[in-house]
């Protein structure tokens, strides 16, 4: 099935040429110079995925993003920069953005990244506490993410080799299998999925156990679900440059 990009930028030349390198790639792409044009085309057409630079005259790429998500919810959005805009990155991020690349970037780095995003991929949490699991997953949802949850590593595993997954969120301590045991099983198993663990405990074993595995980073619970959301949106990026 072919994708179909809308791609934002002001930058002509760059914006021509990216466009270019995604057809050649098999995307099918529509391309606006600023925020009001890929309003337009989205008012007019459907896409599956929104690639917008940051810094743009008008609207900028952060506040296009807050208005696509309010009128198409279930759009990834995937930004980039080639500036230090720490604080519009960091809202972005917190706010449900897929992901952001920094400019210049590998095209078939990107190329997989964006295939991803338009796959709309679900997080998985794992906890053995169901009230924490469904807390948090709701705190996804609410950012616009998809998010599932099963409760003990064994299920894990089943649901992250069926697909659909590219992010876990899991507690470290659960019984039966622990969360660094789940990791180590999601390593060994060759699952591509990037994994980020949680605790209310610090168990430096298990930390270090779940690290080894392959962990992106371990978070203190209970974690503020801004601080979750911007740390997926990381993971995402981190796993663009990384497979």
């Amino acid at each position: 099935m072919t994708t179909r990009i809308l791609l934002v930028d002001d930058e002509e030349g760059l914006r021509v040429t990216l466009a270019a390198n995604l057809e050649l790639e098999g995307f099918v792409v529509a391309e606006a110079s600023n925020g009001a044009e890929a309003l337009a085309l989205l008012s007019k057409g459907t896409y599956d995925l929104l690639l917008t630079d940051i810094r743009m005259p008008g609207l900028n790429g952060v506040d296009l993003f807050r208005k696509v998500r309010a009128e198409h919810p279930n759009m990834p959005v995937v930004l980039m920069t080639a500036y230090a805009l720490e604080a519009l990155v960091d809202d972005a991020m917190s706010e449900g953005v897929f992901t952001v690349m920094n400019k210049p970037f590998d095209v078939s780095g990107a190329v997989a990244t964006l295939l991803r995003a338009a796959r709309k991929p679900t997080v998985l949490v794992v906890d053995d506490q169901q009230v924490d699991a469904e807390s948090t997953a709701g705190a996804l949802e609410a950012a616009g993410l998809r998010a599932s949850v099963v409760f003990d590593g064994a299920s894990a595993l089943t649901a992250l080799k069926g697909g659909g997954f590219d992010v876990c969120v899991m507690d470290l301590v659960m019984p039966g299998m622990t969360g660094s045991e789940l990791a180590k099983q999601i390593k060994d198993g060759g699952v591509d999925v990037s994994i980020i663990a949680v605790s209310g405990f610090s168990v430096a074993e298990l930390m270090q156990k779940v690290a080894a595995a392959g962990a992106v980073t371990v978070m203190k619970k209970p974690v503020p679900p801004r601080d979750l959301v911007k740390t997926i949106a990381r993971a995402r990026g981190q796993a663009r440059r990384a497979r």
